[in-house]
């Protein structure tokens, strides 16, 4: 009796061990979920494993943001078999892990293994902010987005924002400038132009180009400048690498640059204000503008000088923006998305694990920025703004240019 007694406390203490291991080890039980989807036949054997095959290798590490890596690597099946597995591992991660889900499928460029992102996807990581100066980051070049989520313009470029009235698009875009004005202007020229052709709320701020007796002069206008500002820049960033021996980036603290913008609100309306044939003697129509579009788009990223096109809706070229624009821009956004229009954004291997019946609310978006760590689609919300924004971008603007 003593012994079964002793045998029964040591099998609890042993239960306790190996309980208390694995909650704080969730990547192996993440990991064991995958392998009996993948392996079981209960589980409808997805990869259709007949007796004798070999079976394939599951590993999971946990990431610095608390996301969870998986991957899984062929060698019975094929890469193109496993890129199919997302729904599969992700219904298997199911009672204690139910509040995880694959969000990203990757596949390694030789083709021997596929990466699944899992992501707690209840996690709520919207940042709230009630004071315009908590908005100020350490580094002018991060543009924060929620608490996992941040635009790096070292790497990035111009940005495309698609989302239809009262998606929250405007005050999303108002948070990126917001971050960039708070870093103050720096002594090569550096600018934030905003464009309103709709003559609306963002028209009666200071320094904001709209229409000037219904044409808009005044925005070529802006827009020539912008694009002479880069060249200035790129200047002398040439001279200083001369100088220096080496390429210096307008980042870099040798040059001394703050990120320069401009941002054009609902652009599909902005080009039609541009006849599509200049008058003799002016060069004030469609193609000029188009072409400045594309210079600052194309040229400013090494400059230190982004665009920020507004959209209310994804369209074919011949009702939105041009394709070879469209594909310049590296940062892109949807609000309140739809799978119908990010399929005119990103290309549909991308959008694989997006669901089409959750419920999008404003400031909700998909998010991919080509700096390297944001290249896949990802579901993120921009802040919340507790304070008048748009007293505070007014001040911000003023005292940015009574620098």
């Amino acid at each position: 009796p003593i012994m079964a007694v002793l045998s029964g406390v040591l099998l609890i203490i042993l239960g306790f061990i190996i309980g208390g291991y694995y909650s704080r080890h969730t990547h192996l039980k993440i990991a064991n979920r995958a392998r009996r989807a993948l392996y079981s036949y209960e589980y409808g054997n997805p990869l259709h494993l007949k007796d004798g095959e070999r079976l394939p290798i599951v590993g999971c590490k946990q990431l610095e943001n608390g996301r969870f890596l998986l991957r899984i690597t062929a060698v019975a099946t094929t890469v193109e078999d496993l890129e199919k597995l997302s729904s599969a591992i992700s219904s298997a991660l199911n009672k204690k892990l139910k509040k995880y889900a694959v969000i990203i499928t990757n596949a390694d460029v030789a083709y021997n293994y596929i990466d699944f992102l899992i992501d707690d996807v209840t996690v709520d990581r919207t940042l709230i902010f009630t004071d315009v100066k908590q908005m100020k980051q350490k580094t002018p070049t991060k543009i924060i987005v929620d608490s996992n989520t941040y635009i790096d313009l070292e790497f990035s470029g111009s940005m495309l924002t698609v989302g239809k009235t009262r998606s929250g698009k405007t005050t999303a875009i108002i948070s990126i400038l917001l971050q960039v004005l708070l870093q103050g202007a720096d002594k090569h020229h550096s600018k934030i132009t905003i464009i309103d052709p709709k003559q609306a709320e963002l028209s009666q701020l200071p320094h904001v180009m709209t229409l000037d007796d219904g044409e808009a002069t005044q925005i070529l206008k802006a827009l020539k400048e912008f694009a002479e500002i880069i060249k200035l820049r790129q200047k002398f960033l040439n001279d200083l690498s001369v100088s220096k021996g080496d390429v210096i980036h307008w980042w870099e603290p040798e040059a001394k640059m703050r990120p320069s913008f401009v941002f054009i609100d609902e652009y599909v309306s902005c080009r039609t204000l541009f006849p599509k044939k200049a008058e003799k003697g002016s060069d004030y129509c469609l193609a000029t503008f188009d072409n400045l579009v594309k210079r600052i788009v194309t040229m400013g990223a090494s400059a230190g000088c982004f665009m920020i096109i507004s959209v209310a809706e994804a369209s074919v070229e011949e009702a939105g923006v041009p394709s070879m624009i469209k594909n310049a821009m590296s940062t892109k956004l949807l609000f309140k998305p739809t799978l119908s229009e990010a399929r005119l954004i990103w290309s549909k291997d991308k959008l694989e694990n997006f669901s089409v019946n959750r419920v999008y609310n404003a400031g909700d978006c998909w998010f991919s920025s080509t700096d390297g760590k944001h290249d896949d689609v990802s579901y993120v919300h921009f802040p919340i703004m507790k304070f008048p924004v748009y007293r505070e971008l007014g001040r911000l603007l003023t005292e940015y240019y009574n620098e």
